[in-house]
């Protein structure tokens, strides 16, 4: 069972918009969901205003399979997005989302130093780690990301979010990457995880 905590931006000192702190309220709950061998799965979403601007946290729990950590460890880099989607409940299917932006996260192994690299999109900067364990909660720890400014959402409108991640098998070095669209062991995602936000 997968123990559920609720990531919650800090607020400004300054007073704060009742309708923001119900924005607040608009968490993920994973009550009941399990981990399996090798999934993506969420342990914690929090969304806020800060600034002027709605923040979403995310915690997500990386098991990789035994084909992905193969290559890893023989320098063959993993390339993991993560796509959120922000739209009005009341929306058509032809209306645009009003938010949909994608996180892009590499993993790489480097033999010669015996460290493990995690780049991301949102700083454009790499950390590294001694041991893999290490850089996947790396991997899937993002905070701080920006969604949208919070003038963007209209009072007492209902709002729909949705998150999913996977392992972007287009980023593959392009020897690998036939065999690698029908090997189940190069196919990792996660759920879509979807919840309602109501300023």
């Amino acid at each position: 069972m997968v123990s559920t905590t609720h990531c919650l931006k800090k607020l400004p000192a300054e007073p704060v918009q009742a309708w923001l702190r119900l924005l607040l309220a608009g968490f993920l709950l994973l009550l009941g969901s399990t981990v399996s061998a090798a999934e993506i799965t969420y342990k914690a979403v929090g969304i806020g205003e800060q600034d002027g601007k709605i923040l979403l946290d995310i915690i997500e729990h990386y098991e990789l399979t035994d084909t992905m950590i193969e290559a890893l460890e023989n320098g063959v880099p993993l390339t993991f997005v993560t796509e959120v989607m922000l739209e009005p409940e009341d929306n058509h299917f032809w209306e645009s989302a009003l938010v949909k932006k994608n996180l892009v996260r590499k993993l790489r192994y480097h033999p010669l130093a015996e460290s493990y690299e995690v780049w991301d999109s949102l700083t454009d900067k790499s950390r590294f780690f001694a041991t893999r364990e290490a850089a996947l909660v790396a991997l899937g720890d993002i905070k701080d990301w920006e969604l949208v400014p919070a003038d963007r959402l209209e009072k007492n409108r209902f709002y729909r979010v949705t998150v999913e991640s996977w392992h972007d098998i287009g980023s593959l070095p392009l020897p690998l990457r036939p065999k690698a669209y029908l090997t189940p062991g190069w196919h990792l995602g996660s759920k879509v995880y979807e919840w309602r936000l109501q300023p």
